[in-house]
């Protein structure tokens, strides 16, 4: 081959692999995934929110939300924005199209708040017009049953209809709360939490970096504020939780029991009038200026607690109390609470969770009476629980300091079994991130650490001197449906389809359901350790959890034919823009790679021919 022949080949060669990448682009351009309306059957969007710092995982269940509703034709833009934002966008305004939601769990399950019509925690725009007033009727009859069953029947019968002929949500999970703790503790029972195992635990021996068995350390959050109306932090709830006892204490399943400060009850008038009986001799702590040292709780102390709980100045969620009609002192040591759950009927109506809503913690009315102690109470509280709270070693970003109550009553959640405090101090010490807090355990500074909802932190720990225990929380994370958006909701609820009861905005929703792989993301995530929940009703609430509900699986074919149903024209093989793209991609690549490769092999068969 000649000089010439040889210079000549290089450029011809560089064009054609030029021609090449310019119709890789092309494809790209063309036939690529995109977010118009022309490669997706409809667009919308979906919010989440972050708050500063805080360790949350919904930035991530929204990029696998997006991905996994992509696979259907259907475009989602994530907005997220800072908590107070969203609450006043997403929960008051209900400005959104599809939103992730965590909801923490009231006392008893209130799904009377998130689906009743024009209450506070309705983000859905649900309207007794969209399903002719089933779910109001099947929330009124569970509201005045008193029978167990019965409640637990009609609620099963919600949860299947709202499932089923609503779907205002897509249920993702039950969190779980993560401890660590070094394996020297002895005692601890993940499932009713650091307060109530604290009577049983004990330290056997010591382990590495640690001095003494007297004082125990525990890594948690920030904390603010120890009013028990306004708790908002997880730590500031351990504070309080160490710090006072409950009027009625409900078990790992939200069962009223009798091991609270209310000791008996007894109901009269067909469950219309509760009787609390105090249980005697529950000293109150000191308060910090020492002028009350020996009070004992009264059933004043009840009745003026009942007097903040339901009123709308001092507790925000006082609306939860407008059961209660009426109260007053029975006699000296029971207090009477007249029900009436629903002013329209004749007549005084039972409350089916009256027990369960005096899960609260008692005020001392000898002491707040005089409204300038109030500053002082938020600052420096206390109440008749295990420990006291020293406000003088306290520091709110650093860490709070509580003593052993030695006048504790000595009564523990674990019935029969005896209780003792055998730390004299704890220290709760404060950590922004779970790294930090990892460290602070691992380093022996911490004895029990409170990661929040993370489990994953697990893969972090050495098996070898640490224990991990899990315990479900009374909460409901889900994707929640704006019922008024134009695609999924709004006229579309009312537009009927070939499916008797199944809406056009209903078979969409359905399929959007159809396609979220929450398996996934628990694994991912969460070490598959979060409860995969399928109804609007946390699995914290096991005894009422419906655990036949009608599911959504992943089924990308079922997702296809709700479309098809809601009139979308759609099939498997163009559904995901990804598999169109790389299909098309893939042949554009090769029609035009192979004849280069031809002619780069015909010239090489050539050269040989020519050296010959």
């Amino acid at each position: 081959m000649s000089k010439h022949d040889k210079t000549l080949s290089k450029p011809i060669v560089y064009v054609l692999i030029a021609l090449v990448v310019l119709s890789s682009i092309f494809a790209i351009m063309m036939f690529g995934p995109g977010t118009g309306p022309s490669n997706s059957l409809f667009d919308s969007s979906l919010r989440y929110y972050t708050k500063g710092t805080e360790e949350l995982y919904y930035v991530d269940y929204a990029q696998d939300i997006i991905q996994n509703v992509r696979e259907m034709g259907v475009e989602l833009t994530g907005i997220s924005s800072e908590y107070s934002i969203f609450l006043d966008q997403v929960m008051a305004n209900k400005e959104y199209d599809m939103a992730i939601i965590e909801l923490e769990g009231d006392t008893s399950p209130h799904l009377e708040f998130l689906f009743g019509e024009g209450t506070s925690n309705n983000i859905f725009n649900f309207e007794n017009i969209m399903d002719g007033n089933i779910t109001k009727n099947l929330l009124g009859n569970i509201t005045i049953e008193t029978d167990f069953n019965a409640r637990r029947t009609l609620l099963y019968q919600l949860q299947e209809h709202l499932m089923t002929n609503v779907l205002p949500m897509v249920p993702l999970f039950t969190p779980v709360r993560t401890f660590a703790y070094w394996d020297n503790i002895e005692g601890f029972v993940n499932e009713i939490g650091i307060a109530h195992s604290l009577p049983y635990m004990t330290f056997n021996g010591l382990h590495e970096y640690q001095d003494s068995t007297d004082i125990l350390y525990i890594g948690a959050g920030k904390w603010f504020d120890l009013n028990p109306l306004t708790l908002s932090e997880d730590a500031e709830e351990l504070i309080v939780s160490l710090m006072m006892d409950k009027l009625i204490e409900l078990d790992e399943k939200g069962t009223a029991t009798k091991l609270g400060l209310v000791d008996n009850w007894g109901f009269e008038d067909n469950y219309t009038t509760l009787l609390l009986h105090i249980r005697d001799s529950i000293d109150w702590q000191s308060d910090v200026d020492g002028l009350f040292p020996s009070e004992v709780l009264t059933v004043d102390d009840v009745v003026f607690t009942l007097d903040l709980y339901t009123n709308s100045s001092s507790n925000p969620d006082s609306a939860i109390y407008n059961w209660i009609e009426n109260y007053e002192v029975y006699n000296s040591s029971t207090v009477a609470i007249y029900i009436d759950s629903d002013s329209t009927r004749a007549g005084r109506q039972p409350y089916g969770f009256a027990l369960e809503d005096l899960a609260i913690y008692p005020y001392p009315s000898y002491y707040l009476t005089d409204e300038n102690r109030w500053t002082k109470y938020k600052d420096s509280p206390f109440g008749t629980g295990k420990y006291y709270f020293n406000s003088t070693e306290s520091q709110v970003d650093l860490a709070a300091v509580m003593y052993k109550f030695e006048n504790w009553h000595g009564n523990g959640m674990i019935d029969g079994m005896p209780t003792n405090l055998a730390f004299d101090q704890i220290e709760i010490q404060m950590y922004e991130d779970s790294y930090t807090m990892n460290l602070a355990l691992q380093e022996g500074r911490l004895d029990l650490a409170d990661f929040k909802k993370s489990p994953i932190i697990e893969d972090a720990i050495p098996v070898d001197y640490f224990k991990v225990e899990f315990k479900l929380e009374n909460s409901l994370i889900f994707i929640a449906f704006n019922l008024k958006n134009d695609v999924f909701g709004g006229v579309n609820n009312f537009i009927a389809t070939n499916e008797t009861g199944v809406s056009k905005a209903l078979a969409i929703r359905k399929a959007i359901a159809s396609v979220i792989q929450k398996s996934l993301t628990n694994s991912r995530l969460h070490n598959g350790h979060y409860n995969l929940t399928d109804t609007p009703l946390p699995y914290y609430y096991s005894d009422y959890y419906y655990s036949s509900v009608t599911k959504y699986p992943y089924s990308i074919d079922a997702a296809i034919d709700y479309l098809k149903l809601a009139g979308f024209n759609i099939s498997s093989e163009n559904a995901t823009d990804e598999t169109s793209f790389s299909l098309v991609s893939t042949v554009v690549g090769l029609s035009i790679v192979s004849p280069i490769s031809v002619l780069i092999i015909n010239r090489k068969k050539k050269q040989v021919k020519l050296n010959d």
